[in-house]
């Protein structure tokens, strides 16, 4: 009998304690949404697997073409919500903000709004001095608003290290990898970790196959506390014989 070669066992590390209890969610857009069949995003599905989601609300000049459409339904179905703006480095980004703002309306959102940091567009308002006009003019257009960064890791670097003015914003990172992300060091840790862009759409109600997934950097109470919504109280009016009863219910 031939002898086999020795063949160790491969180590499996197990997975963190850390994210078996993390908060998970979604981000979303017009690719979550099947233009061919009328049914679109069911939100009232995807609050089956969370309590919240980010929503595209546009790039460049342009408003994402299903955003309000996901934006009212995600709010319907009692989702604390979040919208990110894919800047583009071929639109000044003064207008980019004005145009985001004017996308958002009366309705900001509960979480932040994220300036999404990834272009390779290669436009004349590239890198972080653009950005930070961008940001601040959003800014000065809403400024009770809390507003956030998402990045990569080595784009960032690329683009923008050690540019602290950035610091003061959270951190959403996008690293795909099984391991903790990278963060650059003007951060002390990250807010979010887009973990991968494979999740199962259909779990999640959408109409693609594959969908954006998140990582909240605490658990589902912690997120919850981080984003306090409005109580909304509803009158319930009973009448017994001659008697009107009022309930009021506070949900």
């Amino acid at each position: 009998m031939t002898k086999q070669p020795y063949q160790p066992k491969p180590i499996i590390q197990p997975q963190r304690t850390q994210f078996l209890t993390n908060f998970k969610l979604p981000d979303i857009s017009f690719w979550q949404d099947d233009p061919t069949t009328p049914s679109g995003i069911n939100f009232v599905k995807m609050t089956e697997m969370t309590r919240g989601v980010i929503i595209r609300a546009g790039q460049g000049s342009f408003e994402d073409k299903v955003f309000k459409t996901s934006w009212k339904n995600a709010k319907q179905a009692g989702l604390v919500r979040g919208a990110y703006w894919f800047y583009d480095s071929r639109v000044n980004p003064k207008r980019q903000a004005e145009k985001w703002v004017e996308v958002m309306g009366d309705d900001p959102g509960e979480m932040e709004m994220w300036g999404d940091f990834e272009d390779r567009y290669g436009g004349p308002y590239g890198g972080w001095r653009n950005w930070f006009d961008f940001m601040e003019r959003i800014r000065a257009l809403l400024p009770e608003k809390k507003l956030g960064v998402y990045t990569g890791y080595y784009y960032f670097q690329e683009f923008a290290a050690g540019v602290k003015y950035f610091a003061q914003y959270p951190l959403w990172i996008a690293w795909y990898n099984p391991t903790e992300p990278l963060v650059p060091p003007i951060w002390d840790d990250w807010t979010y970790w887009q973990f991968t862009s494979n999740g199962d759409g259909a779990l999640f109600g959408v109409e693609s196959k594959d969908i954006d997934l998140s990582y909240f950097n605490g658990t589902e109470a912690d997120f919850l506390a981080r984003y306090p919504t409005s109580q909304v109280q509803a009158t319930l009016i009973a009448k017994f014989g001659n008697t009107l009863v009022e309930y009021r219910r506070v949900s």
